[in-house]
């Protein structure tokens, strides 16, 4: 479960209904959403490069960085220097290099996961969603939405930081009952045909192979 969280959690049709509305600025959470839809709803892929922290229960923050890929509908690849995730929407790859190991898996996704399509492309359909307030980031103004699952999952609670000026989210917070985990993106190059070769992985030679499907 460790090696797979970011895969698991960073591509559903949206369907904005029943979403509580908070005033903020002369906006409103739903208006801060349809804005995000509209700025997403013309990409086809996605590079980013990205820093992830994760923090289990009773242990020490964990922090990383590397480079994010994006195709939809359901295909990424996110690269760091301990591990590269990849998947092509039916199969997934976590491979590390330190063990000389690769876990292959059929591609899952549930109503409560998160995977950077979802939370990137689009806005999940299973969170309701409020306006808590603005933020800096990198001197820049952004709104602050709270995330809370329809139904009861993995995911327990969420935050997305959405730029004021470009509407595009910037930063994202994730909180289970097994750990909370903040990811921060930045260099966000859109449309730039991302090949589909990205989104497949072959193991190196020496590699142990485990192939759960």
């Amino acid at each position: 479960m460790t090696k797979l969280l970011l895969a698991k959690f960073l591509i559903l049709a949206v369907f904005w209904a029943n979403l509580p509305v908070f005033a903020q600025d002369d906006i409103t959470a739903q208006e801060i959403i349809q804005n995000v839809q509209n700025a997403y709803k013309d990409i086809s892929d996605a590079k980013a490069s990205f820093t992830q922290t994760i923090k289990f229960n009773k242990s020490k923050a964990q922090t990383s960085s590397g480079t994010l890929y994006i195709k939809k509908e359901s295909k990424y690849r996110i690269e760091t220097s301990n591990q590269t995730i990849v998947t092509d929407g039916s199969t997934s790859w976590s491979y590390t290099p330190s063990k000389k190991q690769v876990v292959i898996d059929y591609y899952k996704e549930t109503g409560n996961t998160f995977s950077p399509n979802k939370y990137l492309f689009q806005y999940p359909e299973n969170f309701y969603s409020d306006l808590t307030g603005t933020e800096k980031i990198s001197g820049k103004d952004v709104y602050v939405l709270s995330l809370k699952p329809r139904e009861s999952g993995y995911v327990k609670s969420a935050k997305l930081w959405v730029g004021k000026d470009d509407w595009i989210i910037k930063k994202i917070y994730i909180l289970t009952d097994e750990s909370s985990s903040t990811y921060s993106v930045k260099n966000i190059q859109t449309n730039t045909g991302v090949s589909n070769s990205k989104f497949t992985f072959t193991p190196p030679e020496g590699t142990e192979v485990i192939d759960m499907r």
